[in-house]
């Protein structure tokens, strides 16, 4: 009785792993489509595409760097905040750190570039602000390139997961059935 509610739970958890994952998978494709940033729990991740934010503070961080961003409230951010935002030019994301503040918005600049950037950072187009960062020799770079490809080896893999937890389920609910069927028998 215990193997059977065990077999069970872990096939509940792994249907909800798999819709998760799933939902993930969609998500993330669709935010990175607009370019905006997938959140779960309030927390994104990105990777760092250029060296705009080399430099030599503590915050600062290279090419290929994967950072974690948060969804601070705009109304909290101030001057030195590593903030994340859509460009009004490009249709593209942006990381660089809030250098003075206006009353039309944020003005920013990449602590590696020589000028701040053009426009300003208000908040239709804010993301998030930086939190944490990570690299190992730049694999970030090497990831984003292959995004899709990896997406799509991972939703493979759950396929294939759920594939094989439905074939276990099936022939645990047939072993079921058989030693039901051979213990009315013997009665």
């Amino acid at each position: 009785m215990f193997k059977k509610w065990a077999s069970w739970i872990l096939t509940a958890i792994t249907v909800i792993i798999f819709g998760l994952s799933i939902y993930i998978i969609i998500g993330s494709s669709i935010a990175h489509q607009r370019q905006e940033l997938f959140n779960i729990l309030g927390y994104s991740y990105a990777v760092v595409p250029t060296s705009s934010m080399e430099g030599d503070k503590e915050d600062n961080f290279k090419a290929g760097s994967v950072v974690v961003i948060y969804q601070k409230p705009f109304e909290d951010l101030e001057i030195n905040d590593i903030i994340v935002f859509k460009s009004l030019y490009e249709n593209k994301l942006i990381i660089h750190r809030i250098i003075q503040k206006t009353e039309s918005g944020f003005i920013t600049k990449g602590d590696n570039n020589p000028v701040a950037d053009q426009g300003f950072v208000t908040k239709s187009n804010y993301q998030g602000t930086y939190v944490s960062h990570f690299e190992f020799l730049g694999i970030g770079l090497w990831i984003s390139d292959l995004r899709t490809i990896i997406l799509g080896f991972a939703l493979l893999g759950l396929v294939g997961l759920v594939i094989y937890q439905g074939v276990k389920l099936i022939i645990m609910v047939r072993k079921t059935e058989d030693e039901t069927d051979s213990n009315e028998n013997e009665e």
